[in-house]
């Protein structure tokens, strides 16, 4: 057994949270404040993800929808754009690199917010759910790792987490969208 592979993940998501800038904290800032105005204006949060960032947007979606800290707000809507049968069936139908950017068409509307998660950046299907979001007048936002890919650069908010290693940054996505819908909760009741 390998003895030092759960202390240098350790290490690892110790080195990446010590290593976030003022600059990637303002970009979490930008997203609750984006995302609190749709809430606020009648819009929808539309999330969507590959694999650990599919399970990533489901389980922000439960917080959204039900709660974080606050056991007596309403709802926020929200809706996980990870349906296996929805999935499935765009796949067979249209191609796997279709799945999010139909679904995006068919739910989202101007006012609404996109966020997306790829680690990498460069993930096709978000990319072109992204494209969609845009040309429908939607908000668009990007969680990464660190160097972002084509993604960073086509989004309205681009909120990276310091490091390039898909288990840290996963992990990482997760704790910063608890704390942004912590933020969304707090100011919104």
């Amino acid at each position: 057994m390998n003895k030092t592979i759960i202390k240098d993940d350790y290490n690892l998501l110790i080195d990446a949270v010590n290593s976030t800038n003022e600059e990637i904290f303002l970009t979490y800032q930008k997203c609750a404040v984006l995302t609190e105005e749709v809430i606020r204006n009648g819009g929808k949060v539309l999330l969507c993800g590959n694999g650990g960032s599919a399970s990533t947007a489901s389980h922000i979606t439960n917080d959204f929808v039900s709660h974080m800290i606050n056991w007596d707000r309403n709802g926020y809507p929200a809706i996980a754009l990870t349906d296996a049968s929805v999935l499935t069936a765009i796949s067979n139908d249209y191609g796997y690199d279709h799945v999010f950017e139909r679904q995006v068409n068919a739910l989202g509307k101007k006012g609404d917010i996109l966020w997306a998660f790829s680690t990498s950046g460069n993930s096709k299907n978000i990319i072109l759910a992204v494209e969609e979001a845009k040309k429908k007048g939607l908000i668009t936002v990007v969680f990464t790792g660190k160097n972002g890919g084509k993604l960073k650069g086509m989004v309205d908010c681009w909120c990276p987490v310091n490091t390039d290693d898909l288990i840290i940054a996963e992990a990482l996505h997760l704790f910063i969208i608890h704390s942004i819908v912590k933020v969304i909760e707090a100011d919104l009741g």
